[in-house]
């Protein structure tokens, strides 16, 4: 039989309206799967509960401003969290102390950065005993900021949950275990802080188990979204203690792979088992200030702290050998996970399934294996094409659609509109090779990508796996006699088959989607796409003109109602652009921004400027484009004190010292026309590999004496650019802000005092 003769039993009317009402039902269920955030508790709630306006005290007091690493505005937020476990009966240490990191990229520019950094720790001691103390918890958070945000979620919060989770312990009975929290600095340039307590504190050698809350967004549920040596006793203890905190091993994936992060940064060198939580959701950067703030939030991220420090307080923290584990979320029943050894016998089994079927419909169906190719091919063009377009438009117009808040109708609106295009697409492919070509196709495409990631991230197979297995059990299940003689049967086994993708990849495409929307909203329609692909024996029963048309009316109805939930970005602060740039070359002083919009008061400051170009006086012609004009004299502000000690050749070393009179928190510097072969700081060495470029970050020098040796290429000719950096503007010689400009983040702009050495060749 030709394929283009086999024909589905398509449905009438009634089984298309019984499908849709069926498929709505199931997306419901798999998107309604996540508790409500709970209601924040009021400052008298009693002493053992976790308060979230008791906490958002500490939030206000810790967020009023930026507080980046070695500021006066970082101090006073360390000075605040001494004083309040000071007030509950607790002595904390500060662990001053230089850290330093080195990256190199694959093109061998290398950094590095040197600073000291002052962590917070205290630790409420457990009632175990015996002739080896038993390991303890750490709970770890930062307190830092970065340069253009007060940080009230990333950060601030996190701090102040932990306040009010020692509170409540303490006014409890302690549990068995050790705790230890850990209040961080210098997390938002490099996660310097972890690295110090990892490296050189000497309770990190006590450590059974590590829960970290770094947060990303101000509202929303918390979720865990990165795992490191996780068990079955970590994650069914995260399960039973953090109740509504979703998380899976892609989300965890798709974490690394979006912000390029390391698994577990430097607290995997504890090699403890690690639990990372964070709330995704809503503002970030410049708009997250403390009245922005969700309190449902905070009392969830509270719970969950809570539940999560007295749930492993109180366990044995003894982890198995094999820690690897497949986890992910089934809405409204839970947490499922298994060890990863069962990855490679799932997918074997997927794979002789789909042998089978894929033989199976040869006989019954007549497909030819032409057309299962030519279905494979088209099925993957068509999983693909929304991705890479979505993809490839983001620098456009289409990332208009996907940005803003995010209200839980638009993935709904690009759920419908792709599956109307899915249709159409699917008819178009199914004129030429047959509908059981396509659906063979699309089951072959997804287990190519299921052996494929077995190999590479194994954890991550059950977004394949189980929609496969499903898929396949419900094709092979139509080509019976059994069913094929009830043709009442058919809408229940294609619902069912398609279940297993609906459940798992529609909640994941969400998950994906709201904090990764501004940036990666094709790896959401990918997970759509795949959705669709396997559940192509459930579109052919609906592929009707009307089907297609209600779809799409629906889609762009709910993308016409996806309306932000919070006020305009009108009304939202934002970071000042400007830079107040003093150089020593030119001798002057100068107003820089980016070459960005800028609004009525921004533009004011560069009058005589109609575009940005570049500064050729400052920077050079190799420079990029920028708005700049001149800016009142501050003498107040000095230059880097450099002084040139050595320039000898056989071998090349340059000597130079680097004071700063300002003691300002940041020194930016970097080597220009020159291959660094070694170079160092006071003895310290910094690097010691050839370089294609270098440059270094410090943090917290103040007025010390930097000694600097650099050894480079014979007969190089090069120069060392110095900038220190320092928070906020001379407000003096900015013009009047106007009452209806936006409001600006306090102590945001930057201050920069530069010099530049000159280092010549010697022949």
């Amino acid at each position: 039989m030709h394929p283009h003769q086999t024909k589905p039993q398509q449905s009438g009317l009634a089984g298309i309206v019984a499908a849709v009402l069926a498929l709505a039902a199931l997306a419901w269920f798999a998107l309604g799967g996540t508790p409500a955030l709970p209601t924040p508790k009021p400052r008298n709630a009693p002493s053992e509960q976790f308060s979230a306006m008791r906490a958002f005290a500490h939030v206000q007091a810790l967020a009023r401003t930026p507080r980046p690493i070695a500021t006066r505005a970082n101090a006073d937020a360390r000075n605040y969290l001494i004083e309040r476990l000071r007030v509950y009966g607790l002595e904390p240490q500060v662990q001053t102390t230089t850290v330093q990191k080195e990256s190199m990229d694959p093109m061998e520019n290398v950094h590095v950065t040197l600073a000291v950094v002052h962590n917070v720790l205290v630790r409420l001691p457990g009632t175990a005993s015996g002739p080896k103390r038993p390991p303890a918890v750490l709970l770890a958070s930062h307190y830092d900021s970065g340069n253009d945000t007060q940080g009230a979620a990333n950060g601030a919060a996190s701090a102040a949950a932990m306040l009010e989770t020692i509170r409540v312990l303490r006014a409890g009975p302690p549990l068995q275990h050790d705790v230890i929290f850990l209040f961080a600095d210098g997390e938002q340039v490099g996660e310097l802080g972890t690295q110090a307590f990892v490296e050189q504190h000497p309770w990190a050698h006590d450590v059974g188990l590590v829960l970290k809350f770094d947060n990303i967004g101000n509202r929303g549920p918390l979720v865990l979204y990165d795992v490191f040596k996780a068990d079955s006793n970590v994650i069914s203890g995260w399960a039973k203690a953090a109740k509504g905190v979703r998380g899976s091993a892609v989300m965890s994936e798709a974490y690394r792979l979006m912000w390029n992060r390391v698994p577990a940064g430097p607290l995997a060198r504890l090699h403890t088992p690690l639990l990372q939580f964070a709330t995704l959701d809503g503002d970030r950067g410049p708009h997250d200030t403390p009245e922005r703030l969700d309190l449902a939030t905070l009392q969830h991220e509270g719970d969950a702290m809570l539940g999560l420090v007295r749930h492993f307080g109180q366990q044995a923290l003894v982890h198995e050998t094999q820690a690897d584990r497949v986890y992910f979320e089934l809405p409204h029943l839970g947490i499922v996970h298994y060890p990863v050894t069962l990855v490679w016998p799932f997918t074997r089994l997927a794979c002789l399934l789909l042998f089978g079927v894929c033989c199976l419909a040869a006989q019954r169906q007549d497909v030819a294996l032409i057309d299962i190719v030519k279905g494979t091919f088209g099925c993957a063009a068509i999983a693909v094409t929304p991705a890479a377009t979505a993809w490839l438009l983001w620098h456009n117009g289409f990332r208009q659609l996907v940005s803003g808040d995010w209200d839980g109708t638009r993935l709904c609106a690009i759920a419908l509109l792709g599956g109307a295009l899915f249709i159409l697409a699917l008819r178009r492919l199914q004129r030429a090779v047959g509908w059981p070509a396509c659906v063979l196709g699309a089951m072959i495409c997804a287990g190519a990508a299921l052996v494929a990631i077995s190999w590479s991230m194994p954890v991550t197979t059950y977004v394949l796996l189980w929609p496969l297995l499903g898929a396949l059990t419900a094709y092979a299940a139509l080509l019976s006699r059994r069913v094929a003689a009830l043709p009442a049967a058919r809408l229940p086994v294609l619902l069912a088959g398609a279940a297993p993708g609906v459940l798992l990849l529609l909640p994941l495409a969400r998950d994906i989607f709201v904090p990764f929307s501004l940036a990666r909203t094709n790896l959401a329609l990918a997970l759509l796409a795949l959705m669709f692909c396997l559940s192509i024996p459930l579109f052919v029963q609906i592929a009707r003109r009307f089907a297609v048309r209600g779809l799409a009316i629906a889609g762009l109805v709910l993308l016409g109602t996806a309306n932000p939930a919070l006020p305009e970005p009108g009304e939202r602060p934002i970071a000042s652009p400007l830079v107040y740039y003093k150089d020593m070359q030119t001798w002057r002083s100068w107003w820089l921004a980016p070459p960005q919009p800028l609004d009525d008061f921004t533009r004011s400051i560069f009058p005589n400027l109609p575009a940005p170009r570049r500064h050729v006086d400052v920077f050079g012609w190799d420079s990029d484009d920028l708005w700049y004009s001149a800016a009142p004299r501050n003498d107040g502000l000095a230059f880097p004190l450099t002084v040139m000690l050595k320039n000898e050749e056989e071998p090349r070393l340059a000597e130079f010292t680097v004071t700063s009179k300002n003691r300002a928190p940041h020194i930016e510097m970097w080597v220009d026309k020159a291959k660094i072969n070694y170079a160092s700081v006071n003895g310290r060495t910094l690097t010691n590999k050839t370089s294609r470029s270098w440059s270094m970050s410090l943090y917290g020098m103040e007025d010390q004496l930097l000694r600097f040796a650099l050894r480079v290429a014979p007969h190089a000719t090069f120069y060392v650019h110095v900038e220190e950096r320092i928070p906020g503007l001379p407000e003096h010689a900015l013009p009047e802000r106007p009452h209806t400009a936006r409001p600006v983040v306090p102590m945001t702009g930057t201050t920069v005092a530069a010099d530049t050495l000159l280092f010549r060749g010697l022949k």
